[in-house]
């Protein structure tokens, strides 16, 4: 005989409806797993990865000059510490609380944006990646050739210089008198005032130079100076009374070289300061590159490649995408 078949089992209701729930519980977290992986769903450009333009980046970064010198940085420890990161001849230590991460739209450049070359380059960037920008000249810090001076290694000075009582008065921090002898405000060598108009602060005063043969000044500050160096020695040449028509002419020489070059800053005649900026040893000249606090403009960055190293903080997308 054949033996009876066995009974089925029964299955328990709620036991299927619990792993009907667990099934579906895990078929949605695949789902969401998916949607966050692909970036789908969400407008965030931090779960996406990659900045676009028109995103709002928020970053860190430590710029540089081609020899590696620190400019700029939005890190305190970076802007504090001289050993490890020295500095640019014209970086300046801001208060603490100004050392914050930097935040920009990518892609904007121009009026209301960064410098070109920045504003691209961290396109395509993540969340947490450091990179080295190059930014060359072209898409850096333009050149305003208004800031520009050429003068020449061997100059020629003439030796009267003529100016009005006010100009006189500005400059000297004095009333002029006549025959008076007083240190050159600029030079720093003797002049003598040999005329001196007595009329109101329009008159007219005119000063004779005086300078030493051998004599060394240091016009555009003195690189000795430990506090503040600045400035080259400049030698006096030559001195010829009848020069320049009969109004005398000086002859100095300034004591450069082509080392100095973006390595030496110094403060013209009108209290602006500059950077030695290029030596042409053929033409016989060198040239300095003013900067300006009033507009922002910086002589020692304007017209180089500069280097940006970026970490980036955070980023938002941009709502038009």
């Amino acid at each position: 005989m054949e033996s009876a078949p066995p009974a089925k089992k029964i299955r328990d209701p709620k036991k299927m409806l619990l792993a009907l729930i667990i099934a579906g519980i895990l078929l949605a977290l695949i789902a969401i797993g998916y949607v966050w992986a692909t970036g789908r769903g969400t407008s965030s450009a931090a779960t996406t990865g990659g900045v676009v333009s028109g995103d709002s980046v928020t970053l860190n970064y430590i710029g540089r000059l081609p020899g590696g010198s620190v400019f700029d940085t939005s890190l305190l420890d970076v802007a504090q510490d001289d050993g490890r990161y020295p500095k640019s001849l014209t970086f300046a230590l801001r208060a603490n609380d100004t050392y914050a991460p930097f935040t920009m739209t990518a892609g904007n450049y121009g009026s209301g944006g960064t410098i070109k070359g920045f504003a691209l380059g961290v396109i395509g960037m993540h969340v947490n990646e450091t990179k080295l920008i190059e930014v060359i000249p072209g898409e850096g810090y333009p050149v305003d050739p208004n800031m520009l001076r050429t003068i020449d290694i061997v100059q020629q000075i003439p030796a009267t210089e003529v100016m009005t009582v006010q100009e006189f008065k500005d400059a000297f921090q004095t009333n002029p008198i006549l025959m008076q002898t007083l240190p050159h405000f600029f030079w720093g060598w003797n002049v003598v005032v040999v005329f001196n108009d007595n009329g109101n602060d329009n008159g007219i005063v005119r000063i004779k130079h005086e300078p030493i043969v051998g004599q060394t000044v240091y016009p555009f500050g003195n690189p000795s100076d430990s506090t503040s160096p600045l400035g080259w020695p400049v030698v006096v040449e030559s001195y010829d009374p009848n020069g320049f028509n009969g109004n005398g002419m000086t002859t100095v020489r300034h004591i450069i070289s082509p080392s100095d070059v973006y390595n030496v800053k110094g403060t013209d005649s009108d209290g602006k300061s500059f950077i030695l900026s290029a030596y042409n040893a053929t033409a016989g000249t060198f040239q300095t590159h003013r900067s300006s606090s009033e507009t922002g403009y910086n002589g020692e960055l304007a017209g180089r490649t500069l280097f940006f190293e970026v970490t980036v903080v955070s980023i938002k997308a941009s709502s038009i995408q």
